[in-house]
């Protein structure tokens, strides 16, 4: 248990503090560390990476997987799990199988992480970006374009935006589900809209699909939390299961991970499909391995507040003409850090306890 007085130790201000913070954490653990460097840069030029701490065999059976930022800013709550972790690890108050390996990869999304976006240096949201072999890069929901004016509109700003009432009107129309399905399954048509999974696998995604080719090929079962943040109430997370979601699945997970566990259907909790998933895109390369694939969703603010922060930081992003370093300290950037990262002690202390209870439910369900 984290003390609120210690919070500020792990909930890093930037992206290069958390990266130091994670490196410190890993080399008192004694972790194999791999750095997997973007091409990229920061805002003060300072090198981006994928950093990648593996504790356990060369060839390990079972593994557990922890990833963090793939949604760039939500890597600051991420990155304070995960630095916890490494600590735990150290203080032998962690402790896993001999033929099992632990993957903790911090900042899938280096670039949103540092640059206080959600998404990377493409517009791609990266959880839409791992499409399966032979899917192709193109579509997008059957009712996005009728949302796509008030979603992605072509100015910096607006005195009558409005959003309140056409958000109202829209739900009104199309129904809360509909719309949150269509506004979030990802789309692959508009490279400056919302949701936008990409037109290729995109760097960052390489390197890490890379990485995982080095060590997945030994695994017969795999354990994977994603860490997110944004959906559901206020500091309490949902379990979202990709992969195998079938009735006798949902009650084998429900049974031991509780009853926060629900399937990625709109109609059945907070979340919706989605296309060009990270975990389904990987487990499909190897479908030979028993999956358990695991988004640890915590919510934060309502979900129209999520929305409009999104739309507002995009539309600031795409339609100002406000230089990019600046664009660090706009109004857009810092509201969307507060939406996926409350500077709350209360949210910061619930996801801390949660993030590790998972990981040592995990551990015994590999076990």
């Amino acid at each position: 248990m984290v003390a609120d007085a210690d919070l500020w130790r792990y909930f890093a201000p930037d992206y290069v503090t958390a990266r130091q913070r994670f490196l410190d954490a890993s080399e008192k653990a004694d972790t194999k560390l791999t750095t997997l460097t973007l091409s990229v840069r920061g805002p003060s030029e300072e090198r981006l990476s994928i950093d990648v701490a593996y504790l356990g065999p060369e060839n390990p059976k079972r593994l557990l997987i922890h990833t963090s930022g793939v949604h760039g800013v939500e890597g600051f709550p991420g990155s304070a799990v995960q630095v916890r972790l490494l600590e735990r690890w150290s203080e032998r108050d962690l402790q896993i199988p001999d033929d099992t390996g632990l993957i903790i990869a911090h900042a899938i999304n280096p670039y949103g992480f540092a640059w206080l976006r959600r998404v990377n240096e493409n517009n791609a949201d990266l959880n839409r970006n791992f499409l399966s072999p032979g899917e192709e890069y193109v579509g997008e929901p059957e009712k996005y374009h009728e949302l796509d004016d008030f979603l992605n509109p072509r100015t910096h700003n607006s005195s009558f935006d409005f959003f309140r009432i056409k958000s109202a009107w829209i739900i009104a129309k199309m129904g809360f589900n509909v719309a949150k399905q269509t506004i979030a399954e990802g789309q692959y048509e508009r490279p400056k809209a919302l949701q936008f999974g990409g037109s290729e696998l995109y760097e960052g995604p390489r390197h890490w699909v890379g990485y995982l080719e080095k060590i997945l090929p030994s695994a017969d079962r795999v354990v994977w939390i994603d860490f997110h943040t944004g959906l559901g109430p206020f500091g309490v997370d949902s379990l979202l299961i990709s992969g195998d979601d079938s009735e006798a699945e949902l009650s084998r997970l429900k049974t031991h991970y509780g009853d926060t566990v629900q399937p990625n259907d709109p109609d059945a909790g907070v979340a919706y499909r989605i296309r060009g998933g990270m975990m389904n895109g990987v487990s499909s390369k190897w479908q030979d391995i028993d999956w358990t694939l695991i988004t640890q969703e915590f919510g934060t603010v309502k979900p129209l507040q999520v929305i409009k922060s999104l739309r507002a930081e995009n539309r600031m992003t795409h339609w100002s003409a406000i230089e990019e370093r600046k664009k660090m300290n706009t109004p857009e950037r810092k509201r969307l850090v507060e939406v996926f990262s409350p500077p709350s002690d209360k949210w910061r202390s619930m996801i801390m306890s949660r993030g590790q209870q998972l990981i040592d439910e995990a551990i015994d369900d590999l076990v």
